[in-house]
């Protein structure tokens, strides 16, 4: 009798801890799609291409002349994981036998946003591509991976400017987001063989560094530990997209960037902090390199201190 009511003891304190193995790992699940879909999905129902208008008023650029002077050559490329790439092309004249750059948005916006960059460039006689990063724009694929996913279409626009030019610079231009899919991509073997130089302005250094930050100010999360949220980002991610928070570490991934490289720091940016910024150039594996720190805030070089910008940027291509 004693043995039977101890065997059915075991077998219930066994189911009850099964379902609580279960229960927590639900419980993990659940939290892990939360902060995954909260970061990949940012932009669900954000009209990108409208702040990409308002921003750009805010601070005072002329869209309007700039449209006026340049028009654009809309077109489709196909990344190798058969993302549809909405690409813009800019040249000052017919011959397209040029330096080219191409120029990649921060969050939230779309390719409008960089045509303070790309009118710098063609002022200067270069070719500007310019494109809607995954999650933005006119580009169907909704996910924000921080460079992950986006390196795959900058190689397209890569081989593309290859096809149109005849032993030309190509490079590639971020700002923010931007720069953060510029460093991903420069840590490539494609880059390796077929960008001249990359440049990084403000740029995003860490998915997660990014993510906690904001995890941080929301309300009602001292309770949960942050490891134990991460963990469950990490889990739903590696189940669902194939990676993980270590694999969008950008600062880390320097240390595969053979490519020249330029970075440029704000020294008032309080996004992309400066001293992460510097970590992330130091990282950089790269014989040919610079760091240039502009006194502005994020991203605002290019419209507070634009003959600076210009000069820095025009004399690191030239060398």
């Amino acid at each position: 009798m004693k043995k039977s009511i101890k065997k059915k003891l075991i077998i219930g304190v066994s189911i009850l801890l099964g379902i609580i193995v279960i229960a927590g790992i639900g419980a993990s699940y659940y939290f892990g799609k939360l902060v995954v879909e909260g970061l990949f999905y940012q932009n669900a129902g954000n009209d990108t291409k409208n702040n990409s208008l308002v921003q750009l008023e805010e601070w005072n650029y002329d869209l309007e002349a700039f449209n006026a002077k340049y028009s654009g050559k809309d077109f489709n490329l196909e990344a190798e994981d058969g993302n549809t790439v909405p690409v813009t092309f800019f040249s000052t004249d017919e011959n397209e036998n040029k330096d080219t750059v191409i120029l990649i948005h921060g969050a939230g916006g779309d390719h409008v946003f960089v045509s303070p960059l790309a009118e710098m460039y063609l002022e200067n006689g270069w070719n500007v591509l310019t494109f809607d990063t995954r999650g933005h724009g006119d580009n169907e694929s909704p996910l924000v991976t921080f460079g992950y996913l986006e390196r795959s279409d900058v190689s397209a626009i890569v081989d593309y400017a290859e096809e149109v030019t005849d032993n030309k610079q190509i490079v590639v231009h971020g700002q923010s987001m931007g720069g953060a899919t510029a460093g991903m991509y420069a840590a490539t073997e494609h880059a390796a063989e077929h960008a001249d130089a990359i440049i990084m302005d403000s740029p995003v250094y860490s998915m997660e560094e990014m993510f906690v930050g904001v995890w941080q100010e929301m309300e009602d999360t001292e309770d949960i530990p942050l490891s134990y949220i991460i963990a469950c980002g990490n889990l739903y991610m590696k189940l669902n997209h194939g990676f993980t928070f270590k694999d969008v570490e950008i600062t880390e991934q320097q240390k595969y960037n053979e490519v020249k490289t330029l970075v440029i720091n704000s020294a008032q940016d309080d996004i992309c902090l400066p001293e992460k910024v510097t970590a992330l150039y130091d990282n950089v594996a790269a014989a040919d390199k610079e760091l240039v720190t502009l006194n502005t805030e994020h991203i605002k070089g290019i419209f507070d201190q634009k003959d600076k910008y210009e000069t820095v940027v025009m004399q690191f291509l030239s060398n």
